[in-house]
């Protein structure tokens, strides 16, 4: 190659890096500017669910720290799936987000084996939250503690109700548990979120709902529901008169729930960094620690991305053998 031909190559190539470098650049400050708008957080179930709550405690503490507005958008249907494929299929940019939870990202891939997305795939955890020891409310006109309402069940199959989230969502897997646990034959009768259910359970629309402190305790303060027993090895500070399962006969019985931030996978490593860090400093907040004590929360974050990614695939290990094991079926 002569001189001037050499040139002129080194002068492409110079080109071509500085094209590349300009667009790398550009990407970099585009990440480095995120956000430039608001923020979505989708709740996979209806307003006044516990996880609902959660969002909306989270949200304002983001948005400070962002510099954006955070929006809270319901998106119920189907135990949650409604609002998972939401956020599966939103542009990996980190405008869309979404309050993941045992239900969707456990409990309706053991029990719908063609889900519209998948959770390895096409899903990225930014950081856990909280996990939730359940409880059971009951109707305040029904049995007076946990043993009476198994002997009901059991003089009369199939007659007492129990509301859920939803097909597939943790309160329907808790509550068929249960029945099995005591050899009872119970109704599904499911909603579209565990904030409808309460509510036709402070109605007296159906005997029981598995759900939190969060939810459950003002109403049974308020006189309109009974909590007939908590999960857990000990009874709750703040609800001491609450016996636990094991107090009521059940001891090799566990329900509880958790959750966390997820993003459609693909979003930018710096987006998801920083969501992170904001995350869990927003769990260190005087005030969301005493909303998550006083629902008998315990708060699960202030690790990685990765560490969260490696529990929800841990709880996905556990639980969805069991549950394909017990027979529910969506």
């Amino acid at each position: 190659m002569n001189r001037r031909g050499f040139t002129q190559g080194l002068g492409a190539l110079g080109a071509g890096l500085g094209m590349g470098l300009s667009g790398w650049t550009a990407a970099s400050r585009a990440q480095e500017a995120w956000p430039t708008r608001p923020v979505r957080i989708v709740v996979g179930f209806a307003p006044g669910s516990g996880n609902d709550l959660i969002a909306r405690q989270l949200a304002p503490k983001l948005a400070e720290a962002l510099g954006q507005s955070v929006i809270v958008e319901n998106k119920a249907g189907a135990g949650g799936m409604l609002g998972t494929d939401a956020v599966a299929k939103a542009p990996a940019d980190g405008y869309t987000l979404g309050l993941g939870t045992s239900s969707q990202l456990v409990m309706n891939p053991a029990l719908s084996p063609k889900l519209p997305f998948d959770v390895d795939r096409d899903l990225a955890m930014i950081g856990l939250i909280s996990r939730t020891d359940m409880v059971m409310a009951a109707r305040q006109e029904g049995p007076a503690d946990l043993r009476g309402l198994i002997d009901k069940a059991r003089a009369n199959p199939g007659k007492v109700t129990y509301g859920s989230a939803g097909n597939g969502s943790i309160s329907h897997i808790v509550a068929e548990a249960f029945a099995r646990a005591a050899g009872i034959s119970v109704l599904h009768v499911p909603y579209k979120g565990n904030g409808p259910a309460m509510n036709d359970l402070a109605a007296g629309q159906v005997d029981f709902v598995f759900d939190g402190f969060q939810t459950s305790g003002p109403l049974m303060r308020s006189g309109k529901i009974r909590i007939l027993a908590v999960s857990g090895s000990r009874r709750h500070p703040l609800y001491p008169e609450v016996p636990t399962f094991a107090d009521g006969g059940l001891g090799d019985y566990e329900a509880y729930t958790w959750n966390g931030l997820f993003a459609p996978a693909g979003v930018p490593r710096p987006v998801i960094e920083r969501l992170n860090r904001e995350l869990n400093k927003a769990m260190q907040a005087a005030d969301i620690k005493a909303r998550l004590d006083a629902s008998g929360a315990v708060i699960i974050g202030g690790g990685t991305p990765e560490q969260a990614q490696s529990f929800a695939a841990a709880q996905r290990a556990r639980w969805i053998p069991a549950v394909k094991a017990m027979g529910i079926t969506s």
